[in-house]
């Protein structure tokens, strides 16, 4: 047998800890950027959209939110980093979002 047969276990379990760190690095940074180039406005959940995992038999959400930029532009953006949160469509909340960059939206 070679090495990555019988290690293979070992291996997967590594790549995912490498996956999941580089993914955590990447929220950090994106949650930097909003903080640091955001602007605060308000804004109303417009839609909440269903995505059915069938490795997992399990469902996430993505919450949109519509808002009007300070060049008076309305948009419709996804909320970035709202792990464990729930919002109802219709709801209004106040957001941070960078502009120009549709997917850096979130909380404010």
């Amino acid at each position: 047998m070679n090495f990555l047969s019988e290690h293979l276990e070992w291996v997967l379990g590594a790549a995912a800890v490498i996956l999941f760190l580089v993914q955590a690095v990447r929220a950090l940074k994106k949650a930097k950027r909003i903080d640091s180039e955001g602007i605060v406005t308000d804004a109303v959940v417009s839609r909440i959209e269903e995505i059915w995992d069938p490795d997992t038999l399990s469902s996430s959400y993505t919450t949109y939110v519509r808002y009007m930029t300070e060049d008076g532009e309305t948009l419709e953006s996804p909320l970035s980093l709202t792990a464990d949160v729930t919002y109802d469509r219709g709801q209004q909340l106040r957001i941070r979002y960078v502009p120009g960059v549709r997917d850096m939206v979130r909380p404010a």
